[in-house]
């Protein structure tokens, strides 16, 4: 099976600058802005979401500039959130982790340590927790109760020869997936790789949970993307919506198709 890979860059990161973006401060004040992105993967009628996006209260009260949102995204693609059947978590963070109200059929999946790590003792830590909002925690407890959430420790197979694996570093239990496409097998690498530079640096976002598992979390991304820094999917780089075709008129700077 292939799958069609969408790009959903739902909000902007314009103000970001180079020492935001690297572990090491890189850069110092150079301007490096980023981009805030959900993915669909779709082959025929299957519909699979890679992440929720952010709730749009939560993006007017951080100030960051709105394209369009998940749902606006699936409608300009004829689609409607009530057709997606799975959902993949790659972590908690507020920008990947909200709407999941949008998907009332979906079962979602996300690893067992995300969760532990979310709603446990390592949250005591202002600078750890800063990047969750609780609510959508807690989301996850009527969704793992309604058995519609699968929680997985590790290595996990998807639909149509989608593939989980646990990555960690940026949270505990950050995973990414590989998906087969068209043009062979991406690594959907989230926030393991903020920007496709912090690969070829080796050199991790600064929200850090563990930098050793940060650093090993490329070589891992790498392996699965076959050794392919170009199948390495980035999770904010706003490149994504210039250097790919538009997915449907209307659609440029927005929604794009990565296979």
């Amino acid at each position: 099976m292939s799958w069609e890979v969408f790009a959903i860059g739902y909000a902007a990161d314009p103000g970001r600058v180079s020492s935001r973006c690297f572990l090491d401060g890189f850069g110092g004040d150079a301007p490096m802005p980023g981009a805030y992105f959900a993915f669909l993967l779709r082959s025929g009628e299957r519909l699979v979401m890679l992440d929720t996006g952010a709730d749009a209260a939560v993006l007017a009260r951080l100030n960051k500039p709105v394209r369009g949102g998940v749902a606006e995204a699936l409608a300009a693609l004829g689609l409607a959130p009530e057709a997606v059947t799975e959902v993949v978590q790659t972590h908690l963070h507020w920008d990947h982790a909200g709407n999941t109200g949008l998907f009332p059929r979906a079962r979602f999946h996300l690893q067992r340590r995300e969760l532990d790590y979310a709603a446990g003792p390592a949250m005591r830590h202002p600078l750890l927790r800063a990047g969750f909002e609780p609510g959508e925690v807690a989301a996850m407890v009527p969704l793992l109760h309604a058995g519609r959430l699968v929680l997985h420790d590790g290595d996990w197979a998807g639909p149509g020869g989608i593939e989980g694996f646990h990555l960690g570093g940026h949270t505990d239990g950050l995973q990414a997936v590989t998906v087969p496409t068209r043009r062979g097998r991406l690594c959907m690498a989230g926030d393991a790789v903020f920007r496709r530079e912090n690969l070829e640096r080796r050199v991790p976002f600064p929200a850090l949970f563990h930098v050793g598992d940060a650093l090993d979390a490329f070589e891992t991304a790498l392996r699965h993307a076959g050794d392919d820094p170009a199948a390495v999917i980035p999770g904010h780089d706003p490149r994504l919506l210039t250097e790919f075709p538009a997915a449907a008129p209307g659609t440029e700077g927005w929604i794009t198709r990565l296979d």
